[in-house]
């Protein structure tokens, strides 16, 4: 059995081919906002690299945040539609999760959301160890800091094994959304003007 791999929730997106047991191919993209140019033309070109069409994907499995606004939406919305279209499985996963799957050891994921803060939470081997949440960089304990892994193109280590094994199914794919973790800036200037 294939399966597509996705995240898109930071500047380098991400597309793996997996089988059950080991990676088959990886294409890593560093872009600026851009994905949504590159990610139709990529996961056909790491098909077609592979001999394979969407038709022979058991599943796709989506990073669905926390992480960029504009990132997860193109990696989910591209999920969506090949699940729409093809009737593919569609799984989701977190994107800390994906993002840190590599490593070994526990590691405590930080997704940088500005300011001081970021999408974070203690993880060893895909087992999520606290909840994901937006925290600011001096709520740390001086363990998690030592633990921490700041998600970068030369930081972030994948395992498509361990995707996954912690993915889960989607039963509907019109009910699957991001997991954004905070207000984006339009809805919180919305919240703002509706409250004067």
């Amino acid at each position: 059995m294939k399966h597509l791999l996705i995240d898109t929730s930071t500047p380098s997106m991400i597309l793996m081919l997996q089988d059950d047991k080991k990676t088959l191919d990886i294409s890593v993209r560093v872009g600026k906002s851009d994905h949504q140019a590159y990610i139709i033309p990529l996961i056909d070109e790491l098909l077609k690299r592979n001999k394979l069409t969407k038709d022979d994907l058991s599943s796709v499995v989506v990073g669905v945040g926390p992480g960029s606004y504009t990132g997860l939406r193109v990696g989910v919305m591209t999920a969506k539609m090949m699940g729409y279209r093809t009737n593919i499985v569609i799984r989701k996963v977190s994107s800390l999760l994906f993002l840190t799957s590599g490593y070994k050891n526990k590691v405590y994921a930080w997704h940088d959301a500005r300011n001081n803060q970021g999408f974070s939470a203690l993880y060893q081997k895909g087992e999520r160890l606290s909840e994901e949440a937006l925290r600011h960089m001096d709520e740390l304990s001086e363990e998690e800091k030592a633990l921490l892994v700041n998600l970068k193109e030369d930081t972030i280590k994948v395992d498509g094994s361990v995707i996954l094994a912690y993915s889960e199914m989607v039963v509907n794919i019109f009910e699957l959304i991001p997991n954004y973790l905070r207000k984006t800036e339009a809805e919180s200037k919305l919240d703002q003007t509706s409250s004067n």
